[in-house]
Protein backbone atom coordinates (compact mmCIF):
# COMPACT_ATOMS: atom_id res chain seq x y z
CA UNK A 1 0.00 0.00 0.00
CA UNK A 2 2.76 2.27 0.64
CA UNK A 3 4.26 2.13 -2.69
CA UNK A 4 1.04 2.95 -3.97
CA UNK A 5 0.06 6.27 -2.14
CA UNK A 6 3.74 7.19 -2.60
CA UNK A 7 3.03 7.47 -6.80
CA UNK A 8 -0.32 8.77 -6.22
CA UNK A 9 0.32 11.90 -3.11
CA UNK A 10 4.04 12.58 -4.28
CA UNK A 11 4.76 13.02 -7.86
CA UNK A 12 3.06 15.31 -10.51
CA UNK A 13 2.53 14.81 -13.97
CA UNK A 14 4.53 17.37 -16.24
CA UNK A 15 3.27 16.57 -19.01
CA UNK A 16 6.78 16.66 -20.96
CA UNK A 17 5.46 13.54 -23.19
CA UNK A 18 2.03 13.45 -24.20
CA UNK A 19 1.33 11.96 -27.27
CA UNK A 20 4.16 10.13 -27.61
CA UNK A 21 3.09 6.93 -25.36
CA UNK A 22 -0.07 4.84 -24.97
CA UNK A 23 -2.48 6.49 -22.89
CA UNK A 24 -2.15 3.40 -20.28
CA UNK A 25 1.39 4.98 -19.43
CA UNK A 26 -0.20 8.66 -19.01
CA UNK A 27 -3.01 7.18 -16.73
CA UNK A 28 -0.78 5.10 -14.32
CA UNK A 29 2.97 6.44 -14.92
CA UNK A 30 3.44 10.12 -13.39
CA UNK A 31 6.02 12.05 -15.34
CA UNK A 32 8.53 14.06 -13.73
CA UNK A 33 10.68 17.20 -15.23
CA UNK A 34 14.24 16.76 -15.90
CA UNK A 35 14.78 19.87 -13.82
CA UNK A 36 13.33 18.38 -10.85
CA UNK A 37 15.62 15.25 -10.77
CA UNK A 38 18.56 17.16 -11.50
CA UNK A 39 17.66 18.50 -8.52
CA UNK A 40 17.14 15.46 -6.68
CA UNK A 41 20.36 14.20 -7.78
CA UNK A 42 22.45 17.41 -7.12
CA UNK A 43 22.31 17.67 -10.42
CA UNK A 44 23.66 13.66 -11.31
CA UNK A 45 26.53 14.28 -9.33
CA UNK A 46 28.97 11.04 -9.64
CA UNK A 47 28.84 10.81 -5.79
CA UNK A 48 25.03 9.66 -6.36
CA UNK A 49 25.68 7.12 -8.35
CA UNK A 50 24.56 3.60 -6.88
CA UNK A 51 24.83 0.86 -10.41
CA UNK A 52 25.63 1.37 -13.98
CA UNK A 53 24.32 -1.03 -16.46
CA UNK A 54 24.41 -1.34 -20.26
CA UNK A 55 21.36 0.88 -20.48
CA UNK A 56 22.32 3.71 -17.79
CA UNK A 57 23.75 5.04 -14.65
CA UNK A 58 21.46 4.58 -11.65
CA UNK A 59 21.60 8.01 -9.53
CA UNK A 60 20.18 7.24 -5.81
CA UNK A 61 17.96 10.86 -5.57
CA UNK A 62 15.78 12.58 -2.72
CA UNK A 63 12.20 13.81 -4.27
CA UNK A 64 9.73 15.97 -2.01
CA UNK A 65 6.37 16.92 -3.63
CA UNK A 66 3.07 17.19 -2.04
CA UNK A 67 4.27 14.65 1.01
CA UNK A 68 5.29 16.20 3.86
CA UNK A 69 8.98 14.17 4.02
CA UNK A 70 11.20 13.38 1.14
CA UNK A 71 11.30 10.09 -0.62
CA UNK A 72 13.99 8.21 -1.50
CA UNK A 73 14.19 6.94 -5.27
CA UNK A 74 16.37 5.46 -7.61
CA UNK A 75 17.10 7.34 -10.98
CA UNK A 76 18.13 5.41 -14.04
CA UNK A 77 19.70 8.20 -16.48
CA UNK A 78 20.00 7.41 -20.16
CA UNK A 79 22.27 10.31 -21.76
CA UNK A 80 22.27 10.32 -25.72
CA UNK A 81 19.95 7.42 -26.09
CA UNK A 82 20.06 5.28 -29.06
CA UNK A 83 17.19 4.07 -31.23
CA UNK A 84 17.81 0.69 -29.30
CA UNK A 85 18.04 1.95 -25.95
CA UNK A 86 15.05 4.07 -26.53
CA UNK A 87 12.97 0.82 -27.56
CA UNK A 88 14.36 -1.13 -24.54
CA UNK A 89 12.86 2.41 -22.28
CA UNK A 90 9.48 2.56 -23.73
CA UNK A 91 9.63 -1.29 -23.08
CA UNK A 92 10.72 -1.19 -19.72
CA UNK A 93 8.14 1.80 -18.49
CA UNK A 94 4.69 -0.15 -20.42
CA UNK A 95 5.50 -3.25 -18.61
CA UNK A 96 6.24 -2.11 -15.02
CA UNK A 97 3.34 0.51 -15.00
CA UNK A 98 0.98 -2.39 -15.36
CA UNK A 99 3.17 -4.75 -12.70
CA UNK A 100 2.29 -4.46 -9.16
CA UNK A 101 3.72 -7.19 -6.93
CA UNK A 102 5.83 -7.74 -3.69
CA UNK A 103 8.91 -9.04 -5.69
CA UNK A 104 9.21 -7.33 -8.48
CA UNK A 105 10.89 -3.40 -8.30
CA UNK A 106 7.96 -0.28 -8.51
CA UNK A 107 8.22 2.14 -10.99
CA UNK A 108 7.71 5.42 -9.44
CA UNK A 109 7.10 7.82 -12.96
CA UNK A 110 9.84 8.83 -15.64
CA UNK A 111 11.15 11.80 -17.37
CA UNK A 112 10.97 11.99 -21.28
CA UNK A 113 13.41 14.55 -22.13
CA UNK A 114 14.77 15.54 -25.90
CA UNK A 115 18.10 15.17 -24.07
CA UNK A 116 17.72 12.64 -22.45
CA UNK A 117 15.11 9.62 -20.71
CA UNK A 118 15.12 8.93 -16.77
CA UNK A 119 13.23 6.46 -15.42
CA UNK A 120 12.42 6.68 -11.48
CA UNK A 121 12.28 3.47 -9.29
CA UNK A 122 11.77 2.95 -5.80
CA UNK A 123 15.11 2.76 -3.57
CA UNK A 124 16.80 -0.44 -3.40
CA UNK A 125 18.80 -0.05 -0.08
CA UNK A 126 20.63 -3.43 0.11
CA UNK A 127 21.62 -3.13 -3.50
CA UNK A 128 21.91 -6.14 -5.61
CA UNK A 129 22.34 -9.60 -4.76
CA UNK A 130 25.44 -10.24 -6.63
CA UNK A 131 27.20 -7.38 -4.70
CA UNK A 132 25.75 -9.21 -1.58
CA UNK A 133 27.80 -12.41 -2.65
CA UNK A 134 30.72 -11.31 -4.29
CA UNK A 135 31.58 -7.70 -3.10
CA UNK A 136 34.43 -8.11 0.06
CA UNK A 137 34.48 -4.26 0.52
CA UNK A 138 30.51 -4.23 1.89
CA UNK A 139 30.63 -4.25 5.63
CA UNK A 140 27.55 -6.77 6.05
CA UNK A 141 27.66 -9.78 7.74
CA UNK A 142 27.33 -13.44 5.04
CA UNK A 143 24.00 -14.03 3.89
CA UNK A 144 22.84 -17.20 6.25
CA UNK A 145 21.65 -20.30 4.38
CA UNK A 146 17.97 -19.43 5.35
CA UNK A 147 18.12 -15.89 4.07
CA UNK A 148 19.53 -17.35 0.68
CA UNK A 149 16.22 -18.87 0.57
CA UNK A 150 14.21 -16.56 1.62
CA UNK A 151 15.88 -14.33 -1.39
CA UNK A 152 15.42 -17.15 -3.61
CA UNK A 153 11.69 -17.48 -2.68
CA UNK A 154 11.07 -14.03 -3.10
CA UNK A 155 12.01 -14.25 -7.16
CA UNK A 156 10.49 -17.26 -7.35
CA UNK A 157 7.33 -15.32 -6.20
CA UNK A 158 8.17 -12.82 -8.84
CA UNK A 159 8.77 -14.86 -11.81
CA UNK A 160 5.78 -17.26 -10.99
CA UNK A 161 3.50 -13.95 -11.54
CA UNK A 162 5.26 -12.91 -14.57
CA UNK A 163 4.56 -16.24 -16.07
CA UNK A 164 1.34 -17.01 -14.63
CA UNK A 165 -0.39 -13.88 -12.65
CA UNK A 166 -0.95 -11.38 -15.63
CA UNK A 167 -3.04 -11.77 -19.07
CA UNK A 168 -0.51 -12.58 -20.75
CA UNK A 169 2.76 -14.25 -19.80
CA UNK A 170 5.64 -12.46 -19.44
CA UNK A 171 9.42 -14.09 -20.62
CA UNK A 172 11.84 -12.11 -18.38
CA UNK A 173 14.78 -12.96 -20.42
CA UNK A 174 17.67 -11.38 -18.28
CA UNK A 175 17.76 -13.60 -14.85
CA UNK A 176 21.00 -12.83 -12.90
CA UNK A 177 22.41 -11.61 -9.93
CA UNK A 178 22.72 -8.36 -11.03
CA UNK A 179 19.12 -7.82 -11.65
CA UNK A 180 17.80 -9.01 -8.16
CA UNK A 181 17.53 -6.54 -5.68
CA UNK A 182 17.62 -6.33 -2.15
CA UNK A 183 15.24 -3.50 0.28
CA UNK A 184 15.65 -2.30 4.05
CA UNK A 185 14.24 -5.74 4.78
CA UNK A 186 16.38 -7.80 2.28
CA UNK A 187 13.04 -8.39 0.25
CA UNK A 188 14.30 -9.74 -2.81
CA UNK A 189 12.86 -7.70 -6.36
CA UNK A 190 13.63 -8.39 -9.83
CA UNK A 191 14.52 -5.58 -11.78
CA UNK A 192 15.16 -4.72 -15.15
CA UNK A 193 12.43 -5.43 -17.98
CA UNK A 194 14.30 -3.33 -20.90
CA UNK A 195 14.11 -6.59 -22.77
CA UNK A 196 11.55 -8.78 -21.92
CA UNK A 197 9.08 -9.79 -24.06
CA UNK A 198 5.10 -10.90 -23.86
CA UNK A 199 4.04 -13.89 -24.57
CA UNK A 200 0.23 -15.80 -25.66
CA UNK A 201 -2.69 -14.98 -22.98
CA UNK A 202 -2.93 -18.18 -20.93
CA UNK A 203 -5.86 -19.13 -22.66
CA UNK A 204 -3.53 -19.80 -25.42
CA UNK A 205 -1.58 -22.96 -26.35
CA UNK A 206 1.94 -22.40 -25.22
CA UNK A 207 4.61 -22.22 -27.81
CA UNK A 208 7.90 -21.32 -28.31
CA UNK A 209 8.81 -17.49 -29.14
CA UNK A 210 11.66 -16.57 -31.50
CA UNK A 211 13.49 -13.99 -30.38
CA UNK A 212 15.57 -12.97 -33.78
CA UNK A 213 14.30 -9.29 -33.73
CA UNK A 214 16.45 -7.65 -31.50
CA UNK A 215 19.61 -10.02 -31.53
CA UNK A 216 19.10 -10.30 -27.44
CA UNK A 217 20.30 -13.72 -26.01
CA UNK A 218 20.71 -13.11 -22.65
CA UNK A 219 23.48 -12.83 -19.77
CA UNK A 220 26.89 -15.60 -20.88
CA UNK A 221 26.33 -18.77 -18.76
CA UNK A 222 22.36 -18.00 -17.82
CA UNK A 223 21.18 -18.36 -21.71
CA UNK A 224 18.90 -21.71 -21.73
CA UNK A 225 20.46 -24.23 -24.45
CA UNK A 226 17.26 -23.20 -26.73
CA UNK A 227 17.64 -20.04 -26.80
CA UNK A 228 21.47 -20.32 -27.83
CA UNK A 229 20.67 -23.32 -30.06
CA UNK A 230 17.08 -21.95 -31.96
CA UNK A 231 16.95 -18.87 -30.74
CA UNK A 232 13.40 -19.83 -28.96
CA UNK A 233 11.71 -18.52 -25.99
CA UNK A 234 9.54 -20.19 -23.83
CA UNK A 235 9.06 -19.40 -19.14
CA UNK A 236 10.91 -22.58 -18.92
CA UNK A 237 13.67 -20.16 -20.47
CA UNK A 238 13.61 -18.24 -17.50
CA UNK A 239 13.09 -21.55 -14.87
CA UNK A 240 16.64 -22.16 -16.60
CA UNK A 241 18.37 -19.12 -15.57
CA UNK A 242 16.56 -19.23 -12.15
CA UNK A 243 18.75 -22.13 -11.73
CA UNK A 244 22.02 -20.90 -12.41
CA UNK A 245 21.38 -18.70 -9.90
CA UNK A 246 19.92 -21.30 -7.42
CA UNK A 247 24.04 -22.66 -7.58
CA UNK A 248 25.15 -19.28 -7.87
CA UNK A 249 23.54 -18.33 -4.62
CA UNK A 250 25.13 -21.58 -2.54
CA UNK A 251 28.30 -21.94 -4.14
CA UNK A 252 31.84 -20.09 -3.68
CA UNK A 253 31.82 -20.62 -8.04
CA UNK A 254 29.70 -19.27 -10.47
CA UNK A 255 29.73 -22.55 -11.84
CA UNK A 256 27.35 -21.11 -14.61
CA UNK A 257 28.57 -23.56 -17.55
CA UNK A 258 27.75 -26.77 -17.87
CA UNK A 259 31.55 -28.28 -18.32
CA UNK A 260 31.69 -26.45 -14.66
CA UNK A 261 28.82 -28.40 -13.14
CA UNK A 262 30.11 -31.89 -14.48
CA UNK A 263 33.68 -31.27 -13.21
CA UNK A 264 32.72 -30.66 -9.72
CA UNK A 265 30.53 -31.57 -7.00
CA UNK A 266 27.93 -29.22 -5.76
CA UNK A 267 28.71 -30.13 -2.31
CA UNK A 268 32.53 -29.24 -3.08
CA UNK A 269 31.83 -25.90 -3.79
CA UNK A 270 29.31 -24.88 -1.42
CA UNK A 271 30.46 -21.13 0.01
CA UNK A 272 32.52 -21.70 3.11
CA UNK A 273 30.40 -19.32 5.08
CA UNK A 274 27.07 -21.39 5.12
CA UNK A 275 29.74 -25.24 4.52
CA UNK A 276 28.32 -26.82 7.82
CA UNK A 277 25.36 -24.76 8.25
CA UNK A 278 22.46 -26.68 5.85
CA UNK A 279 20.55 -29.64 7.08
CA UNK A 280 20.95 -32.53 4.57
CA UNK A 281 17.17 -32.48 4.23
CA UNK A 282 17.00 -29.36 3.25
CA UNK A 283 19.74 -29.36 0.69
CA UNK A 284 17.91 -32.86 -0.47
CA UNK A 285 15.09 -30.64 -1.50
CA UNK A 286 17.23 -27.63 -2.87
CA UNK A 287 19.74 -29.52 -4.75
CA UNK A 288 16.90 -31.74 -6.58
CA UNK A 289 14.83 -28.38 -7.24
CA UNK A 290 18.01 -26.96 -8.72
CA UNK A 291 19.44 -29.83 -10.78
CA UNK A 292 15.38 -29.91 -12.27
CA UNK A 293 15.84 -26.43 -13.45
CA UNK A 294 19.19 -26.81 -15.16
CA UNK A 295 17.42 -29.78 -17.68
CA UNK A 296 18.91 -29.53 -21.01
CA UNK A 297 14.95 -30.55 -22.45
CA UNK A 298 12.77 -27.28 -21.22
CA UNK A 299 9.87 -29.69 -20.80
CA UNK A 300 11.57 -31.68 -18.15
CA UNK A 301 12.10 -28.56 -16.11
CA UNK A 302 9.74 -26.97 -13.13
CA UNK A 303 7.16 -24.47 -13.65
CA UNK A 304 8.23 -21.42 -11.35
CA UNK A 305 5.05 -22.17 -8.83
CA UNK A 306 6.56 -25.85 -8.39
CA UNK A 307 9.65 -24.09 -7.85
CA UNK A 308 8.41 -21.84 -5.49
CA UNK A 309 6.48 -24.86 -3.53
CA UNK A 310 10.06 -26.58 -3.38
CA UNK A 311 12.34 -24.00 -2.36
CA UNK A 312 9.50 -23.02 0.56
CA UNK A 313 10.01 -26.42 1.54
CA UNK A 314 13.20 -26.40 1.94
CA UNK A 315 13.60 -23.74 4.22
CA UNK A 316 10.53 -25.24 6.45
CA UNK A 317 12.77 -28.62 6.87
CA UNK A 318 16.05 -25.95 7.47
CA UNK A 319 13.89 -24.33 10.28
CA UNK A 320 12.61 -27.62 11.73
CA UNK A 321 16.48 -29.22 11.59
CA UNK A 322 17.85 -26.14 13.34
CA UNK A 323 15.21 -26.89 16.36
CA UNK A 324 16.02 -30.50 16.49
CA UNK A 325 19.96 -29.41 16.30
CA UNK A 326 21.07 -27.08 19.01
CA UNK A 327 24.41 -26.82 17.81
CA UNK A 328 23.87 -25.95 14.34
CA UNK A 329 26.48 -28.07 12.69
CA UNK A 330 26.09 -30.27 9.83
CA UNK A 331 27.55 -32.92 7.39
CA UNK A 332 26.67 -33.53 3.67
CA UNK A 333 27.17 -36.68 2.44
CA UNK A 334 25.56 -36.65 -0.89
CA UNK A 335 27.36 -36.20 -4.22
CA UNK A 336 26.10 -33.94 -6.75
CA UNK A 337 26.64 -33.45 -10.55
CA UNK A 338 24.68 -30.99 -12.65
CA UNK A 339 24.81 -31.64 -16.07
Amino acid sequence: MFIKKLIFCCFKHTGSSRGQYPTVIEELCPQFSLADLRKSTNNFNEKQIVGSGSLGTVYKGSLQYNCVTECTVAIKRIYRITESELKQYKNEIELLCQLRHPNLVSLLGFCDHKEEKNIVYEYMTNGSLHDILYRSDMKREPLTWKQRLKICIGVAQGLHYLHTGVKRTIFHRDITPYKILLDSNMVAKLSDFRVSLTGPHHSSKPKPKTISKDGFTGTYGYVAPEISQNNTLTEKSDVYSFGVVLLEVVCKDKLNSVEKRQQHPVEENIDPNIKGKIAPESWEVFVDITERCLKFDPNERPSMGEVQVQLELALSLQEEADIRNICDDYTLLSITIIS
